[in-house]
């Protein structure tokens, strides 16, 4: 019914990583050209949002990118946040992406709509004083805003009246010259943003209620003819790719087989190499504060080649302790100490258990996707389809994160398998599918036992795991391992709705 040249209509919220790779596949594979959404001015999700000092990618940049565009000219083997930017500006020119997205455009409501088997879509621009909403109807929709979407903002920080910035919501403006800055966190953005900070701030006081696992990066820059090789010389740019890929696989050992001689090992290794690091920098003291008292890997390893360094110059005060409240220009620690400061860093990450946030999405029979969640595991088929929730693919959802390896290699399966499945409704005159409720449950059964022995059931908290402490945020196993579950579609396992 709301068919377009006789082919079904295709919805693609974000563009990001998630979004781009769904619109381009769909196209390309099914002829089909989607409608992208994107609430931001331009292409490139999180790497468009976050433009913090010293933001950067911690996986490499050959892994880092598409499969089937292939990059030979990154700059160095880990890339800063402008030029994987621009690498996703290039892909989304080159398929025409710009065209077919509504840019500043917020999705407020996604609804099935059960008499006509099409998704009822709301929106509205964000330039739009009159918030005019817009209605609008498709046959399949790829939801793709991305987990790091919702900014979380401890309420202990609230009360803070200085000056204050998210990382993800950085403010350029700001003047850190030769002011105390207090930055809140120890995950990503804090690591990277750090260094960077203390170069020109007076004094920093890092707040960390626990230390990260901090790995050195083996970073360095492509010289000209490596770049020229790679460009030039047939199928070394994609046996480069798939060498660092098999090697980022091996380094799930450590994760999965937790306990094990390999993991105790590796986990020496790093806390001789944190000791040798400080030590080096003259600062033996901060070694027993910034070494880990959780299993290596239990929370996101960081790469990093001067954090520590950074911790240790004169300027830098870590505090080995969360914020208990803030007023004024005045933090304050859970022991009760107190410091003034001129600018407040909020490196507290995201809401990822809430990332659809005020987005509402209703499935069959008024079935509202964020309060199921919120109140329960939430449960996905193959990590992309949802029962409830027809013609509906969820990219880089719940169970499909990664703390070894590149999600764009995850977020390629997803839209394969996506694409098989609409391939066999189109051939087959299907009007919808969904995952049969019987083959999730047997699905998410195996897939939680799966973590039973790897180092993210260890004991520690962390992002991946939600307020029951059950694994939410990671697939279990290797990147291979979910290729080869999403290449698997079984058809049997699906409600197939016919006209």
């Amino acid at each position: 019914m709301y068919s377009i040249n006789g082919q079904p209509s295709v919805a693609v919220i974000g563009a990001g990583f998630s979004g781009l790779c769904a619109a381009i596949q769909v196209k390309k594979q099914l002829g089909i050209q989607a409608q992208l959404y994107e609430i931001s001015s331009d292409i490139g999700g999180t790497w468009h949002a976050n433009t913090y000092p010293g933001c950067a990618c911690d996986i490499p940049s050959p892994l880092y990118s598409f499969s089937f565009e292939l990059n030979p000219n990154w700059s160095h083997h880990y890339s800063p946040q402008k030029e994987i930017h621009e690498y996703m500006k290039d892909v989304a020119q080159k398929y025409n992406i710009y065209q077919h997205t509504r840019f500043n455009t917020e999705v407020i409501q996604i609804a099935w709509l059960e008499d006509k088997h099409v998704w009822r879509l709301e929106s509205r621009s964000t330039n739009n004083v009159d918030d005019r909403i817009v209605v609008e109807f498709y046959n399949y929709v790829f939801f793709g805003p991305g987990p790091l979407r919702v900014v979380n903002k401890p309420t202990e920080l609230r009360g803070f009246t200085g000056i204050s910035v998210h990382t993800a919501q950085w403010d350029k403006s700001i003047d850190f010259a030769n002011k105390t800055v207090a930055v809140v966190g120890s995950g990503a953005s804090a690591i990277q943003a750090i260094p960077v900070l203390q170069k020109t701030a007076k004094r920093i006081l890092s707040y960390q209620r626990t230390p990260a696992w901090i790995v050195p990066r083996d970073q360095f820059k492509y010289s000209r003819f490596v770049q020229f090789a790679l460009k030039h010389v047939p199928f070394l740019m994609r046996l480069y790719r798939n060498t660092v890929f098999f090697q980022h696989e091996l380094y799930y050992i450590g994760f999965g087989y937790h306990g094990s001689f390999i993991s105790k090992m590796v986990q020496k290794l790093f806390e001789k190499l944190t000791a040798y690091r400080l030590k080096k920098a003259g600062r033996m003291d901060l070694i027993p504060i910034l070494t880990p008292s959780y299993p290596l890997g239990c929370k996101r390893i960081v790469k990093s080649e001067n954090y520590l360094e950074a911790l240790a110059k004169p300027n830098v005060t870590v505090i080995p302790r969360a914020v208990k409240e803030t007023f004024g220009n005045i933090v304050v620690d859970t022991e009760g100490n107190k410091e003034e400061v001129d600018v407040l860093v909020m490196a507290t990450g995201f809401n990822v258990q809430g990332f659809l946030g005020n987005l509402q999405i209703y499935g069959r029979q008024g079935l509202s996707l964020q309060e199921e969640w919120l109140s329960n595991f939430p449960e996905m088929y193959k990590g992309t389809t949802i029962h409830g929730f027809p013609n509906f693919f969820l990219l880089l959802g719940a169970n499909v994160g990664l703390g070894h390896n590149s999600v764009v290699t995850i977020i390629e399966c997803q839209v394969n398998l996506a694409i098989k499945l609409m391939k066999h409704a189109i051939k087959s005159n299907i009007i919808a599918l969904e995952p049969k409720l019987e083959a999730q449950k047997q699905y998410v059964a195996k897939l939680r036992n799966s973590f039973k022995g790897t180092v993210w059931k260890s004991g520690c908290s962390s992002w991946y795991l939600n307020k029951d402490g059950d694994v939410f945020g990671l697939w279990p196993g290797t990147v291979t391992s979910f290729w080869w579950n999403t290449k698997r579609v079984p058809l049997d396992s699906f409600i197939q709705y016919r006209l």
